[in-house]
């Protein structure tokens, strides 16, 4: 291959500290048997944090003796009070068990200086047997160590059990901080929360310690998790030794590359770790290696889950205790397991992020001799853009880190949880937000949240909901069946199972192939069967996108950029077959499937016309320029943020339809966002930086996947214009002399609603019912009549409809007023806006009857019903559809005594327009939106279906 950069990383010294009041005697002696003399500064100051009562998140590098952070004050808390306890969560189960030896470890040391203090740890997960379970319950250890799994399914259900933990909780220890972020990290701030929650109920507040790798933002993630305040340690003060960093492109397989690198290694002497991005690549590395070199065998070793929990624990061991020389390994290593001593690492392709690259290359250089970290790369986009501009890897900061604790669909069924561990509150902070308000009123309404009588407190009406939320997924689980036996193969996330296990497609796991034969979207059921094959399958579909809101905009040189929420719409339209070796296409197959739709967050660039006519006038397909830039941007996201290039979606547009221009958008690819493009809105010119230098410097003449091309992408890569691409990034990017004139035009929305011409005509209702929109102006206030309650003498000034049917708008002045009652008559439905209380109260007069049996429905009504207090259709309006009134009742008196009724008249039919747009929106979208006290704005959820409305009031 070839070696496109070698640097070297110089060696650091240790700084040393003391803590602002000594350690206890018995503590260090303890310390001191194993081998510890004196603290690193991080360390030294995380325990000053810590004392201080604050909570702490300590961020420094591999192997630099974080666990001391969360050890030393346990130690010392147990000193004062032999039943104070702390509470671990780790991601794997191999760590749980590394910190369950160094833990029991200390203890014994503890117990041997500390006469009478005998503090234990015990691990508690899916391998700890139903005896033991009980004994720990029954008599908790001072450190119980478990994942965040157990503590959603086993520990916060049933708290009960737990009493005496909880009461004596004093710390929460988060270990490997960064890896809850995205969807898994959104959930694990809800159970978090639940935690705090729980502990709280009795009477214990406990301190976190958490501990991270390098990234950006330990201390905003921390607080997102927990929504506590962190103080932040990252002045590292451990010792490192010299390191050298390598980028190897190779000109064949980069999995062969990267096993006669790790024979190389192993056979000069060095302990050697390779990391790889897949289980199938682990095991073909381990076995091409073997074939070349088989002495090795014995040696070496392949590690991944799915192996047996005896199989990892010898191959941990055996590394350790050096019987092993080297390791080829998924990411299942990649965390702080203690696997000794190791002196190389080669990188099987880029892991994703910088975090990720030091956090594998950390395994390596702890005994303080020199290391080596080698990135052999892939031919994707990101590998290649890297290999290319090594000094972009060296100098950037590290990824941020980004969760959205708001996720409403993640939130809701955490609060059904919550609810089910002891009844939610009305004034408990859990329920504070705007979004947890949207979420229980939902919850509310889907009957999974019961309101007691007072009104103040929500039960939950599933007893244990906690196994219908899948803390690492977003939506409905689909079970995959072996369709001859009905065996359980595996699951599939509810939005992935339309791509990957429609009829025909062909499903991995574990290295086995099956065939979907049925897709059951009713019972959620996959039913496949067992598949010897040569090709794999790729779907292929089309999207659409649908601006709900603009939350924020920005000027980034030629183009603005904004954010809003967006509905995403997309179609699996059929699937192609492509061969396993080479990846030829053999053929492609229809398929009907209903769409998936779903709301998230998103960030577009505005594409200024000038640019297009100048792109087009250069020859070059626009639409084809702006989809290879938007393949190119996404997978370069993971340089800017902590993801996958799979967890960001993408759509251009040649003209869209709510923006009539050109756009090209970038959305989170979870259901609610998880706060990807959010972060990486400001910054979206630095992306199209590098999306141009990726672009210009692949050698390539039209395009190829380690550019432009995408294997995700639903419509095969077409149209594709890579020349194009890099014409239009130097447009946006100011790179070229042309001026380019760049308009702020936010698009016309009415939070979903495209905006459409005044007096438009909307769709009929269904079965083309006659639903009759109305309201009325008076020729009298409520002062000059004596009260709001005299409303039968303010006389009519101008009543106005709009008949669906007919879809026109009618004026009736109080001459006419016969003939309104008549048309009012004719109606299925009246909808108004108070209509029972005072528009029917005035017409009274003249009908000589009550009109309460005209089928009406009253959007006030409805909506006090619900909350129990009015709103003005002037507030819904204006946060539903964005759009103001022009007037009130006051002006429109004012008008009439000076005889402009023409202008009553246009005042009475504009809230005869917004009361229409207001009930459609709500009868399409579910919901209304309105600003509470607070300033935060808020989905209240309708039911305005006309049919129902019609069978409501005929079952009454």
């Amino acid at each position: 291959g070839k070696l496109e950069h070698h640097a070297v990383l110089p060696r650091r010294d240790a700084v040393f500290a003391e803590p602002a009041l000594p350690l206890p005697s018995p503590v260090r002696s303890a310390l001191a048997d194993h081998g510890i003399t004196r603290l690193y500064s991080h360390q030294a100051r995380a325990l000053d944090t810590v004392r201080r009562g604050e909570n702490a998140v300590l961020a420094t590098s591999t192997a630099s003796g974080k666990s001391l952070a969360y050890q030393l004050p346990l130690l010392e808390a147990v000193l004062d009070d032999p039943r104070a306890c702390a509470l671990g969560l780790y991601p794997l189960k191999a760590l749980e068990q590394d910190q369950h030896r160094a833990a029991e470890a200390l203890a014994a040391s503890l117990g041997r200086h500390a006469p009478g203090c005998n503090p234990r740890a015990a691990i508690y997960d899916g391998d700890t047997t139903p005896h033991r379970r009980r004994k720990i319950r029954d008599d908790h250890p001072n450190f119980l160590i478990t994942n965040p799994d157990m503590l959603h399914l086993g520990i916060l259900p049933h708290h009960p059990g737990w009493e005496g933990l909880f009461r004596k909780l004093r710390y929460v220890v988060i270990d490997e901080l960064h890896a809850y972020r995205g969807i898994f990290g959104s959930h694990i701030a809800q159970v978090l929360r639940r935690l705090i929650r729980v502990a709280r109920y009795y009477g214990a507040s406990p301190q976190f310690i958490a501990c991270s790798a390098t990234i950006q933002n330990p201390g905003e993630l921390a607080a997102a998790l927990t929504g506590l305040p962190f103080t932040v340690v990252d002045a590292d003060g451990a010792a490192a030794a010299e390191r050298h960093l390598a980028f190897v492109n190779p000109e064949g397989s980069p999995t062969l590359a990267a096993a006669r690198l790790f024979s190389h290694a192993v056979r000069a002497g060095h302990k050697t770790i390779a990391f790889t991005k897949s289980r199938k690549v682990t095991e073909l590395m381990h076995a091409w290696t073997l074939e070349e070199d088989p002495e090795l065998a014995g040696r070496i070793s392949a590690y991944r889950s799915g192996y047996l929990r005896e199989e990892r624990r010898e191959i941990e061991a055996r590394l350790k205790s050096g019987d092993l020389w080297g390791v080829i390994s998924t990411s299942a290593l990649e965390l702080g397991i203690d696997i000794g001593e190791l002196d190389v690492c080669i990188l099987v392709g880029y892991p994703g992020s910088i975090v990720n690259t030091w956090q594998r290359g950390g395994r390596v250089g702890r005994s303080g001799r020199a290391s080596a970290v080698l990135m052999v790369a892939q031919p994707d986009a990101l590998d290649q853009y890297l290999v290319r501009h090594p000094e972009e890897f060296l100098r950037r900061t590290f990824e941020r880190a980004v969760i959205d604790p708001e996720n409403i669909e993640i939130l809701g069924p955490h609060l059904v949880c919550a609810a089910a561990e002891a009844p939610l509150r009305s004034d408990e902070p859990l329920l504070r937000s705007a979004r947890a308000a949207e979420a229980v009123a939902s919850l509310e309404q889907e009957g999974r949240l019961l309101r007691s009588a007072t009104g103040r407190e929500w039960f939950a009406t599933a007893r244990r909901p906690h196994a219908g939320v899948d803390i690492r997924g977003a939506g409905e689980r689909y079970a995959i069946l072996d369709e001859r036996a009905g065996d359980p193969i595996g699951t599939v996330a509810g939005p992935r199972v339309l791509a990957e296990c429609h009829e025909g497609a062909i499903y991995l796991h574990r290295g086995r192939q099956y065939r979907v034969g049925r897709l059951d979207l009713d019972a959620r059921e996959v039913h496949a069967r067992p598949a010897e094959v040569s090709y794999y399958t790729r779907p292929r579909g089309r999207e659409e996108t649908e601006i709900l809101s603009v939350d924020r905009s920005i000027r980034l040189r030629n183009f603005i950029v904004r954010l809003g929420r967006l509905k995403v719409t997309s179609w699996v339209t059929g699937y192609e077959k492509r061969r396993i070796l080479g990846q030829a296409l053999l053929s492609t197959h229809p398929l009907s499937l209903p769409p998936s739709i779903f709301e998230t967050v998103g960030a577009w660039i505005d594409i200024p016309e000038d640019i297009e006519r100048l792109a087009s006038d250069e020859g070059f397909h626009f639409l084809g320029s702006l989809h290879a830039m938007e393949h190119a941007a996404i997978s370069l996201f993971p340089i800017f943020a902590l993801c996958d290039p799979d967890d960001i979606g993408g759509l251009s547009y040649p003209r869209h339809p709510q923006l009539g221009r050109s756009a090209v958008f970038f959305y989170d690819g979870q259901a609610g966002g998880v706060g990807l493009c959010a972060s990486v809105f400001e910054r979206l010119d630095a992306t199209l930086e590098a999306t141009l230098e990726l672009v210009g410097g692949c050698p390539c003449e039209s395009g190829c996947p380690s550019c432009v091309q995408s294997a995700r992408c639903g419509s095969g890569n077409r149209p594709m214009d890579k020349a194009g691409a890099g014409a239009v990034l130097e447009l946006l990017l100011g790179r070229r002399a042309q001026s380019i004139r760049v308009f702020d035009q936010p698009p016309q929305l009415h939070n979903g609603e495209t905006a459409a011409p005044q007096n438009a005509i909307p769709t009929a209702p269904p079965e083309g019912r006659r639903v009759i929109f109305f309201d009325l102006e008076t020729q009298l206030s409520a002062e000059e009549v004596g009260g709001w309650e005299k409303a039968h003498l303010m006389r009519l000034a101008v009543g106005v409809i709009y008949d669906s049917r007919e879809g026109r708008y009618e004026h009736y002045g109080e001459a006419e007023v016969q003939r309104l009652l008549d048309r009012l008559r004719e109606a299925d439905l009246v909808v108004g806006f108070n209509v029972l209380r005072f528009d029917y109260a005035v017409l009274g007069a003249y009908a000589g009857e009550t009109l309460s049996g005209l089928p009406t429905f009253d959007i006030l009504g409805d909506i006090h019903r619900t909350l129990g207090f009015r709103l003005s259709l002037g507030h819904l309006a204006e946060q539903t559809l964005g759009t103001a009134k022009a007037a009130d009742g006051l002006d429109s008196l004012r008008w009439w005594r000076e005889g402009r009724v023409e202008e009553v008249a246009a005042y009475c039919e504009q809230d005869v327009e917004i009361t229409r747009r207001l009930f459609e929106h709500g009868a399409r979208e579910h919901h209304v939106i309105f600003e509470r006290r607070d300033g935060q704005r808020v989905k209240l959820p309708v039911s305005w279906d006309v049919e129902s409305i019609l069978r409501a009031r005929a079952a009454t």
